[in-house]
């Protein structure tokens, strides 16, 4: 017959417990401090069938890993989570093959827009995005260039008070000089993101 646990021993769970974010994560880590680690779920081709991973928040750290063809039936991965809070969300996309390149890109699937799109030409991109709206689903869409490859995605949480590394994108409206109304302030994006500006080839 099992011994039941002594009281001093569960008290450092009961403790962890108290402790924990407000916000319900979809998945639990088996260790800490490590990174809860997750494999990607097949098919998430479009941002319809995303692999829904985890609820964010800033105390998040977790690992995603997967693969990707860069010609073949599995040229994109969308993978899909959800800010329960504001915060900022720092992110490490790297891909496992010799000579692989991985790109990756934000997507808005509630505005259904592309936030911003890391692309450096390497085997890793890192980036920030500042989530200012709790409820906020956002995906990573990670495509490879040139080589299949195996790739593994970081996220760490930080405090929505800690985000200054992500740019504004805001820009105001021409003042309209007819007008004695007041000038509007645009509206704040739910998510921003560092994403260098997109170059046009001429």
């Amino acid at each position: 017959m099992q011994q039941p646990l002594p009281l001093l021993r569960l008290m450092p769970i009961g403790l962890a417990l108290a402790l924990a974010p407000a916000c319900d994560n979809v998945h639990v880590g088996h260790t800490l401090p490590g990174p809860d680690s997750f494999v990607e779920l097949e098919p998430n081709d479009t941002p319809g069938l995303a692999d829904f991973v985890a609820i964010t928040d800033s105390a998040t750290f977790l690992t995603v890993e997967g693969h990707v063809q860069a010609i073949g039936f599995d040229v994109v991965d969308h993978i899909e989570f959800e800010a329960c809070e504001p915060m900022e969300l720092r992110f490490y996309l790297e891909a496992h093959a010799p000579f692989g390149d991985v790109d990756v890109s934000i997507y808005d699937p509630i505005d259904q827009v592309i936030l911003g799109t890391y692309a450096s030409g390497g085997p890793t991109e890192v980036g920030t995005l500042l989530i200012h709206e709790p409820g906020r689903p956002f995906q990573f869409v990670i495509d490879a260039f040139i080589e299949d490859t195996s790739w593994c995605l970081q996220l760490e949480g930080f405090p929505a008070l800690l985000g200054a590394s992500a740019p504004s994108t805001l820009k105001r409206a021409p003042r309209v000089l007819s007008s004695t109304a007041p000038e509007a302030e645009p509206r704040r994006p739910p998510i921003e993101t560092d994403a260098p500006p997109l170059e046009l080839e001429m």
